[in-house]
């Protein structure tokens, strides 16, 4: 029974030892009372399980004694670990040895418990036998092992941190504590060890308990000391703080800045606040105490203080109650109080009599002196600016004390003529009363102190030009505002007359104005000439391509006429070319000639480029080769018609400069591709009789020849190759030549062009089935002439030679449900004219018919007009049969027409797609789209992935791939590279399609190196998705078809 009252007198003394902490457990909150609370409780389980242990053995109840012990032991290593995690607290161990003796604690504590749940069914701990006798077992020693062992190595801990340097004497003594508990509580295990019945543990455990609470609360009351102190510290200080405020001659205060109210101040300035005391002041702001000039006075020289880093003093005069006029001198500076809070410390004093007395002492000889050289100075830096200035101030920024000087008329010097204070304020003000209404904002803005510093602090100086009232009428002054060098708190602000120079300016703008008036006048009138000349030119030379071409149709014609007609069209379209190409450079010298902006077919385009030199070099007997290295693409946006006549002009000359059996090879390949641009190369070479290397850094200039070539049968007018580096440079491209005589000549012609994005116009060929035109021409030949054109094309065609005529035929056609699809509307018709029309016929038949202008003119001088009724595009007379498919083509297209036959696709559904992409999200997005086309897609979190499901499915069974460009692991570039290089049939030609999040990023650019034959910037529209996928696998399936 002595285990019982141990045990009991045990849980009393602890009890009351820390029933305050016990109570109050808010009070004892901090994270020492937290963990010694939780070992308090450990504690008083162990010493209840000593109380049961006595009765329970007494009584012999060998059951209850078995689950007391078990208790018991559970009970003392919860303590042990408790302690310990105390300990490793109280020593701040963030280390990786203060995480093992955690983790150690609760491995301990862990063992313990499995042990006790073990020994429940098998004895590996302890036995109690029916007759209530306690027998430990040798595992029963080995755990108090360890907890000694645990014990030890803290206490040893706690001894090396106290004796590590940087420890103080306060450290010491409490891991002095912690260290003689942990060792004590050690022996005191080991002793039991060797003698279990021996109640030493269980008094030592309670003494080591209180020891414990009496170090906690030792520490509290420290801790609580120290805020004492330091209150009391805080509290000496203000009332220091106050005392001096007190005692300072003069007023003084200070307040916070941020909020602008008084923190303290002395009697003095409560006096001067009309206040009784101090108290009444404070918390309040000067706008609550003082008129509202008076306040917003003070506020200003607080904002002044607080941008500075030194003291700020600045002067008032004031007038006293006696009437008397008093000078006060405020200092202010800025400050930072205990929490940071910016703060303003200010002292004013009335320094009247100080100055009388200054004023008396400066008749002595070192004052008279000082004040002498000091007038010296300034009078050397007036003179040295008299011939700059009229007038200046010389003003001190920080006191805003200035000195203004004048220059005499007779002397020709500047002289001072007044010294004051507030130049930033009064003076400033004043001046301003003289500046013209219209710019005394920006004087005055020019003037304040806060901008005119900060604009100095990157500046040397400043000017301004304003106007001043003399005599009342508006004369310009020019103010310069300069640092000082040799002290930056001081300014030279000069003015100077510039009435006679500004005016001047004036005369010379207005005159320039009235020149550039007349330039743009007759640069009108020479564009009405240009037009009228491009009119009267191409309107006979238009007649006589239009009769030749019908008389070339009568098949009754003698082989000599034949030939003489023939070579008067061949003569009237080298005519006409040589007058376009003239007035072609003019337009561009003059910057009239414009860009259009229109979808176009560059296969067709090529198509159509490649018909006519075929045709030519047939002619001639030369080779003409075509080479598509890889396809550049088809649909895009942007001058097809200027692109053509580049390709044309030196295609032109490739023939005309190559004498049989030579050759013309023209490639085209696509350099470099983006998400909405492609670069394109077209290189010209021929094996003619090549360039000088004289001759060949003017190749490109205007009416310039190569002799060799000018004197031979190829002559030119030297303009055609002028015009083709004009439009490439205005397409931002390049061209450049390489030649040797005798060997020919190659160019190379570089355009970005920018992918046409239409959703209404598929790629194809002009389906002229479909087309049913309206020709509109006053002139009978050239109508019929555009009609015979048109039918050779194979698109059926009717005209007609007036507007009144046109609206009838558009009316029958209406109502036969069989519109024409293209209107090509002559602009100069007599009666009613082409504009009236083309209004007329839009209004009527707008959802029906498209309507162009068929003119002689330059679309540039008709295009506002034409636009201005509806009609957008164009063709130019007389027509020919080698472009106007092309022309027809660009006008469907800008008007989004379906006449162009479809591209074929596969069917997609049943396929199977594999897609990688690592963003699960995107996956999902991309999966229920082709699931929506009845398409199964099997998903690869990255490109690795991808490259093995590919690896492993059979030959086929993948339709395409969606690879994403940027993925972990293995990115998409990566990927592509290892499926085109796997050594199977398919890899080289399944379709590989980049996703890509930005279409500008350089993976784009990228993707199409690494194999890839396509991409789609995210977010992926649908529609535009499965059309690339059915395009895309219909090629891929037809070159293993081999069509």
């Amino acid at each position: 029974m002595y285990y019982s009252a141990i045990g009991l007198l045990a849980v009393l003394v602890l009890l009351i030892v820390n029933w305050d902490v016990l109570r109050d457990q808010k009070a004892y909150s901090k994270p020492a009372w937290i963990i010694y609370r939780r070992f308090l409780f450990a504690v008083i389980a162990y010493y209840v399980t000593d109380i049961l242990w006595g009765i329970l053995e007494y009584r012999k109840l060998s059951a209850a004694l078995f689950a007391d012990t078990t208790v018991y032991f559970i009970a003392m290593a919860v303590g042990i670990y408790f302690w310990a995690e105390y300990a490793i607290a109280f020593f701040n161990e963030k280390s990786g040895f203060g995480r093992f003796l955690v983790y150690s604690g609760r491995g301990i504590v862990a063992l313990v418990l499995g042990m006790n749940a073990v020994n429940i069914f098998t004895p590996v701990l302890f036995t109690v036998d029916s007759s209530s006798v306690y027998t430990a077992l040798p595992m029963r020693y080995v755990l108090l092992a360890c907890q000694i062992l645990f014990l030890i190595v803290i206490s040893l801990h706690a001894t090396t941190v106290m004796f590590r340097n940087g420890a103080n004497s306060h450290e010491r003594v409490r891991c002095r504590i912690l260290a003689s508990f942990g060792i004590i509580m050690a022996l005191c295990l080991f002793v039991q060890l060797w003698f279990p019945y021996l109640p030493l543990y269980s008094i030592a455990y309670m003494l080591g308990t209180c020891l414990l609470h009496a170090f906690v609360a030792s520490e509290e009351k420290e801790e609580h000391r120290h805020k004492m102190e330091e209150a009391e510290k805080i509290a000496e200080l203000k009332d220091r703080f106050f005392s001096l405020l007190d005692n300072m001659p003069g007023m003084a205060f200070t307040k916070d800045a941020e909020t602008g109210k008084y923190l303290a101040c002395n009697q003095a300035f409560a006096e001067y606040a009309h206040k009784d005391a101090p108290d009444g002041v404070i918390g309040l702001t000067d706008a609550q105490i003082f008129d509202n000039e008076t306040a917003m006075h003070f506020v200003e020289k607080d904002k002044i203080a607080l941008s500075l880093t030194k003291p700020y003093i600045y002067y008032d005069d004031v007038t006293d109650a006696m009437g008397r006029p008093r000078q006060l001198q405020t200092t202010k500076l800025k400050y930072t109080d205990t929490k940071g809070r910016p703060c303003v410390l200010g002292m004013c004093q009335d320094i009247t009599d100080l100055v009388s007395i200054r004023n008396e002492q400066a008749m002595t000889k070192e004052a008279y002196e000082s004040a002498v050289n000091t007038g010296l100075m300034y009078n050397r830096i007036a003179q040295t600016l008299a011939r700059d200035y009229t007038e200046m101030f010389y003003v001190n920024t920080d006191s805003e004390e200035f000195t203004e000087y004048r220059r005499s008329e007779e002397s020709g010097t500047l002289s001072e003529v007044r010294h004051g204070w507030h130049f930033f304020s009064d003076c400033r003000t004043e001046m301003s009363e003289s500046v013209f209404p219209d710019d005394k904002e920006a004087f005055l803005t020019a003037l304040n102190r806060k901008k005119l510093m900060k604009a100095l602090s990157s500046k040397d100086n400043l000017v301004l030009n304003y106007r001043r009232l003399t005599e009342g009428e508006p004369v310009y002054v020019s103010m310069k505002i300069s640092r000082m060098e040799d002290d930056e708190s001081f300014i030279i602000i000069g003015f100077t007359n510039v009435d006679a120079e500004i005016r001047e300016a004036i005369a010379k703008n207005e005159a320039l104005s009235i020149a550039l008036s007349s330039a743009e006048a007759a640069s009108k009138s020479r564009n009405t000439f240009l037009s009228g000349m491009s009119h009267e030119l191409r309107t006979p030379i238009n007649a006589i391509i239009g009769l030749d071409t019908l008389a070339l149709r009568n098949s009754k014609l003698d082989s000599k006429t034949r030939e003489h007609l023939e070579k008067i069209g061949d003569s009237a379209r080298h005519l006409l070319s040589i007058i376009n190409d003239i007035l072609n450079m003019i337009q561009m010298e003059t910057g009239h000639d414009v860009l259009r902006k229109s979808e176009f077919s560059l296969a067709a385009l090529l198509e159509q480029v490649t018909a006519q030199v075929k045709k030519q070099c047939s002619e001639k007997g030369l080779t003409f080769e075509s080479v598509i290295s890889e396809q550049p693409g088809d649909l895009y946006f942007g001058d097809d018609v200027k692109l053509k006549k580049v390709l044309n002009n030196i295609l032109s000359n490739a023939v005309k400069f190559t004498d049989a059996p030579g050759s013309v090879t023209l490639t085209a390949e696509k350099t470099a591709e983006f998400e909405d641009r492609a670069t394109v190369r077209f290189r010209i070479k021929d094996t003619g009789i090549g360039i000088d290397k004289e001759y060949l850094p003017r190749i490109f200039d205007a009416f310039s020849q190569d002799e060799g070539r000018s004197r031979t049968k190829n002559g030119s007018s030297g303009l055609g190759l002028a015009i083709t580096k004009r439009i490439v440079e205005m397409m931002n491209g390049s061209v450049s030549v390489e030649s040797e005589k005798g060997k020919g000549t190659e160019f190379t012609v570089m355009i970005t062009l920018r992918k046409a994005d239409s959703s209404d116009v598929s790629f194809g060929r002009l389906d002229t089935d479909a087309l049913y035109i309206l020709v509109v021409d006053d002139n009978p030949i050239e109508a019929e002439h555009a009609k015979t054109v048109l039918e050779e094309a194979g698109i059926r065609t009717d005209f007609c030679t007036d507007g009144k005529e046109a609206l009838r035929k558009m009316e029958i056609q209406h109502l036969r449900k069989h519109p024409y699809n293209i209107v090509l509307m002559d602009w100069n018709m007599p009666g009613m004219n082409g504009m009236e029309t083309s209004e007329e016929i839009i209004r009527l038949y707008a959802n029906e018919s498209i309507v162009a202008a068929m003119t002689a003119y330059s679309w540039n001088d008709i295009r506002e007009e034409a636009n201005s009724v509806g009609v957008f595009d164009y063709v130019e007379k007389p027509l020919f049969a080698a472009s106007i498919i092309d022309d027809l083509e660009r006008i469907a297209r800008r008007s989004g027409m379906a006449i162009f036959k479809e591209k074929n696709r596969a069917r997609l559904e049943g396929r199977r797609i594999l897609l990688a992409e690592d963003m699960e999200l995107n996956a999902e997005i991309l999966m229920d789209m082709l699931e929506m086309e009845n398409i199964k897609a099997d998903h690869a979190e990255n490109g690795k992935i991808a490259v093995e499901l590919f690896e492993k499915s059979t030959a086929g069974i993948y339709s395409a791939i969606l690879m994403d460009v940027r993925m972990p692991v293995m990115d998409g570039l990566e990927a592509a590279k290892a499926i085109r290089a796997m050594d199977r049939e398919d890899a080289g030609r399944i379709p590989i399609i980049a996703l890509t999040a930005n279409a500008f990023d350089e993976d784009v650019q990228l993707s199409m190196q690494a194999g890839m034959n396509a991409h789609l910037s995210k977010p992926v529209e649908a529609e535009r998705l499965i059309k690339i996928l059915g395009e895309l696998i219909y090629e891929s399936e037809q070159k293993i078809t081999g069509k």
